[in-house]
């Protein structure tokens, strides 16, 4: 099937030459109908008007002249002579014509000096009548032939003027019955060569739409079968996209109740702890690498555990749920933070991976901490006072390493907040310390209070969470 590009080009080809075509004719007819109209309006037609009055003027002063041969007197030989003047007037006024016409005006004038000379003149003188007493009528037969050619010419051009002008309407006509013709062609071919293979897609789109397995069948010119091509490709993709989709879903709806299983587990606590609260919300999906845990000795001791893994994802979630429970069931068992710590740098982790962990015991206004590296815990007090407390070890990995505990009060108007660096991060690690402390000072010794106005303010200054958030503050 010829295509749509080459189609489109005969049909504008065929369009310009019928209007070129066309335009010439109607130029060429134009012109020649002015070229007509011109000699019939400053030629013909002036020498028609100036043959009639001449020969008016010939018979006043043929009929004067006789007058006055009848009656010579002075009345009728002034009559007589201002007719004749007249008559050599009108005589001049013929103007130039085409060669087929000279010789006849020329015939013309001729005839009319020789009956003035001969004629007229010689009875107005008084004289013997001169000869050619039939000049009068040479001389209107010439005139008449004047007349009579130059009615024949006029009725010529008029004859010319008026084919010209049918053969305008006749091209106009023509012009206009091509250009519909034209354009009854240009829609009947958009209808069965654009319109109708553009349905046909449409409905094998719709098909394919409610049924994936319909083929799209290329049809029509080759533009548009070209796009019907290109559907059927894009359609075996979105089953190939599909095929994998359902394999995905399938995937995640085997494996969300072991996620939602150890999410469950990491944010796990077995009772509230009297002044201690937390918050953790992880960045990336539900299983976060950061974990937090508060409980309590049967001694009245209250330790607590706060962890950051590294990086996010599965493998995270995977070593914050061991790490996790290692570490709660070594602090509830009164085994010594140094050991815990030891201990799980010796679980084998895979490469790359290591944690931050931060732990404590409260008693009796006393607070004795183990931190692993972790980027952030400060005793904040009312009136801004702060007491940084720094590592005493390095991150848990399998490098090893060793760690120590530090002991040191908290008064009862004080309290212990400690955060993951994704908190660090949104407030920016040189700010958060000041924002703990305001937030301290702000809540009046409230935890709940306090806990809302850190991550506000740090929720303000980062725009956006970019890690996994934990914080927890112990009063």
């Amino acid at each position: 099937m010829l295509s749509l590009t080459l189609w489109s080009k005969s049909m504008t080809a065929a369009s310009i030459a019928v209007i070129a075509a066309c335009g010439f004719l109607l130029i060429d007819d134009e012109l020649n109908a002015r070229a007509a109209r011109v000699l019939l309006q400053e030629q013909w037609l002036p020498n028609e008007a100036a043959t009639r009055l001449l020969l008016a003027a010939e018979r006043t002063a043929v009929a004067a002249v006789a007058d006055y041969q009848s009656d010579p007197s002075q009345h009728t030989h002034d009559r007589a002579e201002s007719a004749v003047r007249a008559l050599r007037d009108s005589s001049h006024r013929l103007q130039s014509a085409p060669a087929p016409l000279s010789a006849l005006e020329e015939a013309a004038r001729s005839a009319i000096d020789s009956w003035v000379e001969q004629r007229a003149t010689p009875i107005l003188r008084n004289d013997l009548p001169g000869t050619g007493g039939n000049s009068s009528a040479a001389m209107k037969s010439a005139t008449e032939g004047v007349e009579q050619k130059i009615a024949q010419h006029a009725v010529e051009l008029q004859e010319t003027v008026n084919h010209t002008n049918a053969l305008l309407r006749i091209t106009v006509l023509i012009q206009s019955a091509l250009l519909i013709l034209l354009l009854t062609l240009l829609m009947l071919g958009m209808r069965t060569r654009v319109l109708g293979p553009l349905t046909r897609l449409r409905r094998d789109l719709e098909r394919s739409a409610h049924h994936w397995a319909h083929v799209i069948t290329p049809r029509g010119p080759a533009e548009i079968a070209a796009v019907a091509i290109d559907a059927e490709h894009m359609r075996r993709s979105l089953i190939h996209e599909h095929d994998a989709s359902d394999q995905a879903t399938q995937a995640l709806e085997q494996a969300a109740p072991l996620t939602i299983a150890m999410r469950s587990e990491l944010d796990r606590h077995d009772a509230d702890i009297t002044g201690v609260l937390g918050f953790h919300r992880p960045i990336e999906g539900v299983v976060a690498g950061d974990w937090w845990w508060a409980g309590e000795r049967e001694d009245g001791t209250r330790v607590i555990a706060l962890a950051d893994i590294s990086g996010h994802g599965v493998n995270a979630g995977m070593l914050a749920l061991e790490s996790r429970t290692l570490t709660t069931a070594a602090l509830q068992a009164g085994m010594s933070l140094t050991v815990i710590a030891k201990q799980l740098s010796l679980r084998s982790m895979r490469p790359g991976m290591f944690l931050t962990l931060f732990m404590c015991e409260l008693k009796a206004g006393a607070l004795t901490y183990c931190s692993a590296g972790h980027p952030f815990a400060a005793i904040c007090g009312v009136g801004g006072n702060v007491q940084e407390l720094p590592p005493t070890g390095p991150v848990i990995s399998a490098l090893g390493g060793s760690w120590e505990t530090r002991e040191i009060s908290l008064p009862s108007t004080s309290a212990l907040i400690t955060a993951s660096d994704g908190l660090l991060e949104a407030a920016g690690d040189s700010h958060f310390l000041l924002v703990a402390s305001q937030a301290w000072s702000r809540s009046a010794g409230r935890p709940s209070e306090c806990l809302e106005q850190v991550l506000g303010q740090s929720r303000e200054l980062s725009g956006q969470w970019a890690d996994d958030v934990t914080v927890v503050i112990a009063s």
